[in-house]
């Protein structure tokens, strides 16, 4: 009969944990890391798209972030709400249940517009122009220039169309 053997506790005094615990704690962290980035994105965009503090570039950003947002979502109230002349008049006048078709339609091919970046903003008067850099998810890597004119109504600055911000 063999003589029983000792068996050493751990160098550091803390037990191994087995591996498949050990894969199970790295899946989490990885998981974790991904929902940080994904989280710094969404306040980095919100940033770039609205700006910050109370000047009149900032409410336009504002605008403009509070308009795609709207886009994004599908919110037909929202858009009725943050644009102006005939583009609202759009808005006002599709009945909801072609609305959602649109959107869905929209949704399906990936062709609604998402703002990166609002690179310039130019402000006369009661009108502005933004120059903003948007792209898909239809081809993220496609990054093209796009114009929004607004008009700063009672109810604060609006997204329309270039025609009417103009008058």
């Amino acid at each position: 009969m063999a003589a029983p053997q000792k068996i050493e506790p751990p160098q550091d005094g803390v037990e191994k944990e087995p591996s498949a615990a050990r894969s199970k704690r790295w899946v989490w962290l990885v998981a974790g890391a991904a929902a940080l980035v994904v989280v710094l994105g969404v306040v980095v965009v919100t940033l770039v798209t609205r700006g910050g503090g109370d000047s009149a570039e900032a409410k336009v950003r504002g605008a403009i972030g509070d308009y795609t947002a709207a886009l994004g979502k599908g919110n037909l109230a929202a858009l009725q709400q943050t644009t102006c002349g005939p583009l609202h008049d759009f808005y006002k006048g599709i009945p909801p249940e072609q609305f959602a078709k649109v959107y869905r339609l929209s949704v399906d091919r990936k062709n609604i517009p998402i703002v990166d970046n609002v690179d310039t903003v130019r402000i006369t008067d009661n009108k502005a122009i933004a120059q903003a850099v948007v792209y898909t998810d239809a081809d993220p890597s496609k990054r093209t220039a796009r114009t929004f004119d607004l008009q700063r109504t009672q109810d604060g600055w609006k997204v329309c169309d270039p025609s009417s911000a103009a008058k």
